[in-house]
């Protein structure tokens, strides 16, 4: 039982560290919308193009790819650390740290990358940086469904496994030859 508790600490703990360090990985590999401070009179704003979706999907896109690895990859060492003894209470530490992680990474890229874009003082035509951000929410499931796949592909490998129907091969009966 004890064993089974620190298991689950330091899965759901190392998803917080793996998800911190993911986000600021995504600040940085991301390439964010780029805004260009447009000035009429005394009003000034920003505007973008049609580019801009695009950057966007790709910020989304970063955090989903990074999101996938690092929570498969994480998923799969808690397993063979901490879950090789299989159970429920290994893939419900395992999804519940890899949401908490995708949070953490979420928060940290936000932390760690450019601030919300502002005019200020900026002439027209400059170009501002938007903030990193997530548009897509579903794009945060990823984080548990490659931690779950890095947990099945562990217990794939590793977990024994019982001959189909209880019976061994010696114990099944031949069918009669020649009748």
């Amino acid at each position: 039982m004890r064993r089974t508790r620190k298991g689950g600490f330091a899965t759901v703990l190392g998803f917080v560290v793996v998800g911190a360090v993911a986000g600021v990985l995504w600040a940085v590999l991301s390439d964010p919308v780029q805004y260009t401070v447009v000035r009429v009179g005394d009003q000034s704003g920003l505007s973008a193009d049609e580019a801009a979706s695009t950057a966007q999907f790709g910020v989304e896109v970063t955090y989903a790819w990074i999101g996938a690895v690092t929570a498969g990859l994480w998923g799969a060492v808690a397993t063979w650390l901490w879950g090789r003894a299989g159970g429920n209470a290994v893939i419900a530490r395992t999804a519940l740290g890899a949401v908490v992680g995708a949070l953490v990474a979420w928060g940290a890229g936000v932390l760690a990358g450019p601030p919300e874009p502002t005019v200020g003082s900026r002439p027209a035509g400059a170009t501002v940086s938007a903030q990193v951000s997530l548009d897509a929410y579903g794009v945060l499931f990823v984080w548990p469904v490659a931690a779950l796949l890095g947990l099945l592909l562990v217990a794939w490998l590793t977990l024994p496994r019982e001959p189909v129907g209880g019976a061994h091969r010696d114990d099944v009966p031949l069918p009669p030859v020649g009748v």
